[in-house]
């Protein structure tokens, strides 16, 4: 009996499969996407708070009557501050966890997003945007690390593109609710509602990340192993062991100028890579930014409103 026991604790270890193995060759399951769309959703938010600004910065102007270079200022300061905590606040993440950003930038956008509706003038309107873009600045990258290690490799780029695809959604959303709120309140002050508006989806996408559990790859390389094997076994459905390989951290995240400019991304063997998407995003993204000069039924609504006001 002692022998069997024996032989079965032995099969038992052989079929305990390394995590990042045992990640990576997971078939898709109900976890995944679980995991998935909170992260998604984010990229959805996003989306929404990038275009409603093009609808509501002419009102904003209008209303706190002030010229075109600071509405510009106005309507790029979510964009500056996007960069800005991408770039210096995003490896953040490779510190304090996934999981713990990803509820933090939220609550940064509800606290902003508040603070824009109760904006006094068009710099402290300017200001409280740049630290909202901070929050979006900091959602990106997490979303999209966070992806890319719990999705199975065979998935991983159709649901990680699935992903951004949402940003697309949210700007469709962002146009439903400026042509609403025109025809429903046509003030010139109705661009502290749609501004206002985004408080909800975040507070919806809040407390579907409260159930997100961490990285099992990050929780690894900090130390939790119990924990991430009881993540990876619920992904991979097969019991797994961390191995020194997936101890090992990879190289730490660059800080100060050099996180900012990401110099490796722009070195000989990068290079490529980084223009290939990076491009076509940028055309996109401008492409679907609502212009002062748009003449899309939201914007006429705008203008209208800002002119009998």
């Amino acid at each position: 009996m002692s022998t069997d026991s024996a032989t079965m604790t032995d099969h038992a270890a052989v079929r305990a499969v390394p995590l990042g193995e045992a990640l990576d060759g997971a078939p898709m399951s109900r976890f995944h996407v679980r995991f998935w769309l909170p992260a998604g959703l984010g990229i959805l938010l996003d989306g929404f708070d990038f275009f409603i600004i093009g609808v509501a910065d002419p009102l904003a102007a209008k209303d706190f009557t002030v010229g075109s270079a600071l509405q510009g200022l106005v309507s790029a300061a979510a964009i500056v501050g996007a960069m800005c905590g991408a770039a210096l606040l995003g490896p953040l993440g490779d510190r304090i966890g996934r999981s713990r950003i990803f509820r933090l930038d939220l609550w940064m956008f509800v606290v902003f997003s508040v603070l824009c509706t109760l904006a006094w003038d068009a710099w402290s309107l300017a200001a409280f945007r740049f630290a909202l873009g901070l929050a979006v600045g900091l959602d990106y990258p997490i979303a999209a690390g966070y992806l890319a290690e719990i999705l199975p490799s065979k998935n991983r780029g159709r649901w990680l593109v699935g992903a951004f695809s949402l940003q697309a959604a949210g700007i469709l959303l962002g146009a439903v609710v400026g042509v609403v709120v025109l025809n429903v309140r046509p003030e010139v002050d109705s661009w502290r509602i749609m501004l206002g508006f985004g408080v909800l989806p975040a507070l919806l996408i809040i407390w579907l990340r409260h159930a997100v559990p961490e990285s099992p790859r990050w929780l690894a390389q900090n130390g939790h192993e119990e924990e991430a094997c009881e993540i990876g076994r619920a992904l991979a459905g097969v019991p797994v062991t961390v191995t020194g390989a997936d101890r090992e951290r990879q190289e730490g995240p660059p800080e100060g100028l050099r996180a900012f400019l990401q110099p490796h991304l722009f070195s000989r063997r990068w290079r490529r890579r980084t223009i290939f998407p990076a491009v076509p995003w940028f055309l996109t993204t401008d492409s679907t930014a609502p212009p002062r000069n748009c003449t899309s039924p939201a914007h006429s609504a705008g203008r209208n409103a800002a002119t009998t006001s």
